[in-house]
This record gives C-alpha cells, sequence and structure tokens, in this order.
C-alpha cells in the first residue's frame, strides 16, 4: 500500500533575514516615550476635585430646594397624588397650613373666622 506524499519545496529563508534579524529585535525593544506629565495631571486633577467637594459642600437650602422640585415633578407627572405626599409627612396639617398662607396671602381679609362667609374689604 502506497501512500502518495505531496512533495513540499525545502524552505529557504530570504536573503538576509538572519543578519537583519537581531536589529529587528533591538527596535521592538526601544523604551517607549514617558508620560509621567500625564500620571501628574491626573493626580492634581483628583486632588482639585476632592478638595473642591470637601471645602464648597451643598448648603441645606440647595438640598431642601432640589427635594422641593423633585417632589413638584413627582406631582406634576402624576406618580404621587397629593394625598400620597401629605401621607408621607409626618405634620400634615402644617403643610396644608403652609400651602394655604402661599395660595391666599389675603385669606385672614376676605374671610370672617366666625361666620366662614365671604366679606368685601
Amino acid at each position: 500500500m502506497k501512500q502518495q506524499f505531496v512533495k513540499l519545496k525545502p524552505f529557504s529563508s530570504p536573503e538576509g533575514y538572519f543578519e537583519s534579524l537581531p536589529d529587528q529585535i533591538l527596535q521592538k525593544l526601544e523604551p517607549k516615550p514617558d508620560y509621567a506629565w500625564v500620571k501628574w495631571a491626573a493626580a492634581v486633577l483628583i486632588f482639585l476635585s476632592v478638595g473642591t467637594y470637601l471645602f464648597y459642600p451643598n448648603s441645606p437650602e440647595n438640598e431642601l430646594l432640589a427635594l422641593e422640585e423633585e417632589v413638584n415633578l413627582y406631582l406634576e407627572s402624576n406618580y404621587w397624588t397629593a394625598e400620597e405626599v401629605l401621607g408621607m409627612s409626618e405634620n400634615p396639617e402644617e403643610i396644608l397650613d403652609e400651602i394655604i398662607e402661599e395660595e391666599l396671602p389675603y385669606a385672614d381679609i376676605l374671610w370672617d373666622q366666625e361666620s366662614e362667609i365671604p366679606q368685601t374689604p
């Protein structure tokens, strides 16, 4: 049983391959440019960011304003109802009194507390 093998040409190297190989290897091993300044710039940026965060904290007034805006957004988008917001409060009567004061600044002048009948100013 004879097997047929394909005859391959003998391998040969390109002209001057082994003479230029050490130079090619040394070129690949050359040091890369140093970017130490990038590391320093990143460190300074982080330092300034942390310093800004620590020395200029958000004031409680800004946080309350942001919270109020967020609650208003939930109310306007009908995600929450006014009853749900009042239910989350510890003192809903106080909130209702504040709303009445904001909405009706002249309520005391217009309404007689005893008779509950509107009077003309």
